[in-house]
């Protein structure tokens, strides 16, 4: 969901906005023209192909990794991004949502290039027993089975291969739930690599790439954030009921809360948390795949999250420590992290359940993939 308010704030989201579908619009006719001469007028150089492949290996040593200090400082780098850069302040969450469930195969498959295990592009754990690492540094092998031609088949096998595993990848999906999140993940990456091709014609500045990159920026604490949504569904919600646990086995019936794959637009949140003040009129921002209520104008959307609240929990977020145990994290994150985020309320087990999520999907801003072809551009250039 993007954020823009009535402010400044509101004035440089939309002037982001505009930004970005000039530069759709202006690069649609250059993209028919690509040659080898704009490759050399650019200054990129094609990496010589190994041993038995055509595809360039990125080394992990090319630009700034998720351990980059480097960076210039939050309120130097929000000015770069969003103020009056090309991004806008819900970027972290944007790229957090489509970098968790990305592996090595997906990268090479939806952006073309081959990475190495040591890849830094990082990702959720899909190992959720207790106390396993949340985040990890690098997108891992999916090990998807190559007899299979098409990715949907390769991605069915794997989540299939897994559906009797209740500490494997979401808490609390259904065996359906799981391939529709999976499918859905595919289609993000897919409309994003029409805006990744477009930044390798155009390429971003090397100042707006170091913000996006470093451990300063939003994306790991917002990918923090979202690994512990996915592993402890409703545990930001502000109500006193302790977070969703996984189901002893995979029927139906035990299935409780999940990780929330919209957030209904409109809706208040808890009075606050102890550290981020806010009125009840105000409204909480959300992880969700997908927005169930869509505005009927660009002003109500404006108007559908506060911006100034959203500003101190983004500060507040990359001040929060994610280190120590579940029980540990658990504890500080539900005094210190309230952003009335319930989790998922309502599973996919009736064409009623589908046709909310098929226009949840179809509604996403595409802005969303735009800010994760940023993120990959920078990472993989």
């Amino acid at each position: 969901v993007s954020t823009q308010s009535t402010g400044s704030s509101g004035i440089n989201a939309e002037y982001g906005k505009q930004w970005y579908q000039r530069r759709v619009r202006d690069n649609i006719c250059k993209m028919l023209f690509v040659s080898l001469v704009s490759l050399v007028l650019l200054g990129r150089v094609i990496p010589a192909p190994t041993t038995g492949t055509t595809d360039p290996v990125w080394e992990p040593t090319t630009g700034p990794d998720i351990t980059s200090t480097s960076a210039p400082s939050d309120n130097i780098c929000d000015e770069v991004l969003f103020g009056a850069g090309p991004l806008n302040a819900n970027y972290g969450q944007d790229i957090a949502h489509r970098l968790h469930s990305m592996t090595v195969e997906d990268i090479k498959y939806y952006f073309g290039v081959s990475v190495t295990l040591d890849n830094g592009i990082p990702t959720v754990n899909t190992n959720l027993t207790a106390n396993a690492q949340r985040v990890l540094p690098d997108a891992p092998v999916a090990g998807y089975d190559g007899a299979f031609l098409t990715q949907a088949m390769k991605q069915l096998d794997k989540v299939l291969s897994n559906m009797d595993d209740p500490d494997w990848a979401i808490v609390n999906y259904s065996l359906v739930e799981k391939i529709a999140h999976s499918f859905h993940m595919s289609e993000l990456w897919a409309r994003s690599k029409s805006h990744y091709d477009m930044l390798t014609m155009e390429p971003l500045s090397e100042e707006v790439c170091e913000c996006l990159t470093s451990s300063q920026s939003d994306v790991i604490p917002a990918l923090e954030l979202l690994a512990l949504k996915i592993k402890f569904p409703g545990l930001t919600s502000g109500q006193d009921t302790p977070p969703a646990a996984p189901p002893a086995a995979g029927r139906k019936g035990d299935i409780g809360k999940a990780y929330k794959l919209y957030i209904e637009t409109g809706k208040k949140g808890p009075a606050g948390s102890p550290r981020v003040a806010r009125s009840a009129d105000q409204i909480a921002p959300g992880y969700d795949i997908y927005a169930a209520h869509v505005p009927k104008t660009p002003d109500e959307y404006s108007l559908s999250i506060d911006v100034e609240w959203n500003k101190e929990y983004r500060r507040h977020l990359r001040n929060f420590d994610f280190t120590g145990t579940d029980e540990d994290v658990i504890r500080k994150a539900r005094e210190e992290l309230v952003d009335g985020d319930e989790g998922l309320e309502e599973h996919l087990d009736s064409e009623a359940g589908w046709d909310a999520w098929r226009e949840g999907f179809k509604n996403m801003d595409d802005f969303g993939n735009y800010q994760f072809a940023a993120y990959m551009h920078c990472k993989l250039r």
